[in-house]
């Protein structure tokens, strides 16, 4: 059985220290599988002049990550109330970064997260990120 194509919404709205918030809006074609009981979404960033990035978001309420592979290179891992270690690069160049995640949460067509990214000590920013996702009308 086909997995059927997913019109994907993402808006992330990012407060760097010291600026005024930035949000972004992003639309994509992706789908859902699912690995061992565990869903995943998985969708193609298109930036004009830029290499795909593949995204590939695990999709839970209490332990969820976001992969980021192409252009960028990037692993944020999510849980409520916890921070974990991902890693963000772009090129050779890979950084490591702490996640404190806010504010997790999963129901089917609706994924955000609330988290603050850490390097070395220092705050890089206050991130939100909603992701919604349907079904493509055929």
């Amino acid at each position: 059985m086909e997995t059927p194509k997913l019109d994907v919404q993402l808006r992330s709205t990012i407060q760097h220290p010291g600026q005024s918030a930035e949000t972004h809006n992003m639309q994509a074609t992706g789908k859902i599988i699912e690995k061992k009981g565990q869903a995943y979404l998985l969708f193609e960033e298109q930036t004009e002049g830029m290499p795909a990035v593949r995204t590939t978001v695990k999709l839970h309420a209490d332990d969820a990550f976001i992969m980021r592979k192409g252009g960028v290179q990037m692993r944020l891992p999510f849980r409520p109330d916890d921070v974990r270690f991902g890693t963000y690069g772009n090129g050779p160049a890979v950084m490591d970064l702490a996640v404190h995640t806010n504010e997790l949460q999963w129901e089917p067509g609706r994924f955000a997260v609330s988290y603050d990214l850490h390097s070395e000590g220092n705050l890089l920013g206050k991130y939100q990120l909603t992701i919604t996702y349907s079904e493509v009308a055929q």
